[in-house]
């Protein structure tokens, strides 16, 4: 399917509208701007706009409030798009509005900062505090002895149960506090003068040191309760600044949501400044525009004075590359992005959506015939699309169904195929006529590359490749030829004369040997270059025609996996016979899940890559680049 028709357009109009007609016509439609100073640069005062962006500042200063407002720019109608251009936004007014609204969530902000680490502070005092709820002591006076020092911490059980060996003759005396599961509690005391060696024997024991902080003076006890009520208090209060601020939020919200929607769409009409250029009375806009939406704003424009609007057909126009457009109905849409994972299309290049669709639902589902199977994959990917909104899920779904009319053509069903009685056969029982199918199958794929390439070839202009390529009518000539005489020769008929096999071969050979002086003769291409030498070139046509022959044989792995499927499956009803009981079903669910995942995976990917090197690599460049018009909301963007 060829690309969606694009042209190459000027508008000019009153420079005291622009920013009027970008908000109308060029924000969210249809038109991808290019640097209109470097196409009508032969008017005479003609200047690029300059200047920063009077909005950034203010996008930039909600992009960050809006952290924490949490509103998203929404996509406006056009009578509300066009009243930003005629009420612009009070930039002083907003900037000193932005200024007061920053203040204020800052000050809830900084508040609840500052009570959260009070309360974290707090709950570490209650939780060291806790194991010594039993000490008989005030805090304070454990901290000031001038001659004695007190540890608190844990170490584990496994460590508790040696300390007495270990600290035997020493001057230390550990008393136990708590223990729960892992670890004891315990407190030591000792003198000053040999702290820090019983320090060094308690940390080789793996002992923790717990510090207390001094807010906790009294008895552990009352220390205990007095936090415990402190720390509900500033929960508390917690609470009351998260209404505060929630109820903030919520008033300002309107105001702040219509000002962003209307600073980002303001600050984009400026961005387009940059691709404009203008006189002191016109402004000059330059772009890509699909026909249809040419002919709709010509329209649109007749009725409005002072704007004038021409078109250019891509042809037309030098030193720029037409954006590309894919065209396709809702059901192949989600097949675009096997496409551009390879690359883009050029503007006069065959789409290959469709022919990628039909050709990768054929090949997974003849790899991946089953009934069950299929529709698990099926079930996920509707999920997927309509529930998830993932194009992803379409392309499951389809191959999914696909593979469940495979698996009726199999007669398999969760890989049994004693249950349903086949249509056709099942591939274990037909694995010669699978292979010579899949062959065929690849031969039909390849020449049908040629003749899209040769179509491209002659949109293109390039007779050279059309005539006298591997991948043009040399090499279509070659390979249908070298087919009939290998069928031909299988049959057993001779009707037709060698002679005349050996001529179709020939001339195809030597038009590809000598591609560029034929191209430079016929076609008087002086800017050709002369290639290289006769031996490059008979080697480069020694690797087509191997190629001809690997890249068919290459299909044979459209059967290889279709038996590679049924032998796995036949790998789990083996296992599910061996086993007894629930046995059974646990080998039968897992058997198939890993199926699905495994196999399913290496398939999806086994029918890429055909694509992509037997088919694409025949006819498509992908040199093309995306159609990005102007969007606030969506996905393109031009900034």
């Amino acid at each position: 399917m060829p690309v969606e028709r694009i042209k190459f357009v000027n508008i000019v109009g009153p420079i005291g509208q622009l920013d009027e007609f970008v908000l109308h016509y060029v924000i969210d439609g249809d038109i991808q701007l290019e640097y209109a100073f470097n196409h009508v640069r032969s008017q005479k005062g003609l200047t690029p706009f300059m200047g920063e962006n009077p909005y950034d500042p203010i996008v930039k200063t909600m992009e960050n409030l809006n952290k924490t407002m949490k509103v998203a720019v929404h996509a406006c109608c056009l009578e509300e798009r066009c009243s930003y251009a005629l009420e612009p936004i009070d930039i002083q007014a907003v900037t000193k509005y932005l200024a007061g609204l920053e203040e204020k969530l800052d000050g809830y902000e900084k508040e609840l900062q500052k009570i959260q680490e009070e309360l974290d502070e707090n709950k570490q005092i209650l939780k060291q505090l806790i194991p010594l709820r039993n000490l008989d002591a005030k805090m304070d006076d454990l901290f000031h002895f001038e001659y004695m020092k007190i540890r608190f911490g844990k170490l584990p059980k496994e460590s508790f149960a040696k300390i007495d060996m270990v600290l035997q003759g020493q001057d230390v005396i550990v008393v136990p506090i708590s223990s729960d599961d892992r670890d004891v509690w315990i407190s030591y005391f000792m003198p000053a003068v040999v702290s820090a060696k019983i320090d060094n024997i308690l940390s080789s024991l793996y002992f923790e040191r717990v510090r207390i902080s001094g807010k906790a003076q009294g008895y552990p006890a009352e220390e205990i309760v007095k936090m415990e009520l402190e720390v509900q208090r500033l929960e508390a209060e917690i609470l009351r600044l998260k209404d505060g601020l929630r109820t903030l939020i919520e008033t300002e919200k309107p105001e702040f949501e219509n000002i962003y929607n209307q600073a980002v769409y303001l600050q984009q009409a400026y961005n387009v400044r940059k691709f404009a250029a203008h006189t002191q009375e016109t402004f000059y806009l330059t772009g890509w525009m699909p026909a249809a939406a040419y002919e709709e704003l010509a329209a649109q424009l007749k009725e409005q004075e002072g704007f004038t609007l021409a078109a250019e057909d891509p042809k037309e126009v030098r030193d720029l590359k037409p954006p590309t457009i894919l065209k396709n109905n809702r059901f192949f849409k989600p097949f675009e992005a096997i496409v551009t994972m390879y690359g883009i299309p050029a503007h006069n290049e065959f789409d290959p959506t469709v022919l990628v669709a039909l050709t990768y639902i054929l090949m997974f589902g003849a790899m991946f015939g089953d009934v069950g199977q299929g529709a698990v994959i099926a079930a996920a990917g509707l999920y997927m699309f309509f529930g998830r909104k993932s194009r992803l899920g379409w392309v499951l779904a389809c191959v999914g169904v696909s593979s469940v009319i495979f698996g009726f053509l199999y007669g398999s069903i969760f890989g049994n195929e004693h249950l349903l009685k086949p249509v056709w056969k099942a591939p274990m029982e037909n694995i010669n006529q699978l292979l010579i199918l899949a062959v065929g199958y690849g031969a039909v794929i390849i020449v049908l590359s040629i003749v899209i390439n040769i179509i491209n070839s002659m949109k293109a202009r390039d007779y050279g490749r059309l005539l006298f390529d591997k991948n043009g009518l040399a090499g279509l000539i070659f390979y249908t030829g070298a087919i009939a005489a290998i069928l031909l020769a299988l049959s057993g008929k001779t009707a037709v004369p060698v002679s005349l096999f050996a001529v179709i071969l020939l001339i195809p050979l030597v038009c590809m040997l000598f591609k560029e002086k034929l191209e430079k003769l016929l076609i008087k291409n002086h800017h050709q270059d002369n290639g290289g030498s006769f031996v490059e070139s008979f080697f480069e046509v020694f690797e087509a025609v191997l190629g001809f022959l690997s890249n068919t044989i290459s299909f044979v792995r459209v059967s290889a996996f279709a038996l590679s499927h049924a032998g796995l499956a036949l790998a789990v009803w083996t296992l599910n016979d061996m086993v007894s009981g629930a046995g059974k079903i646990v080998v039968l669910i897992i058997g198939n899940l890993l199926i699905i995942g495994l196999e399913g995976l290496i398939v999806g990917i086994q029918c890429m890559r055909l694509q992509y090197y037997e088919m694409f690599s025949r006819f498509f460049s992908g040199d093309g680049r995306e159609f990005r018009p102007v969007r606030v909301c969506g996905k393109s963007g031009q900034q």
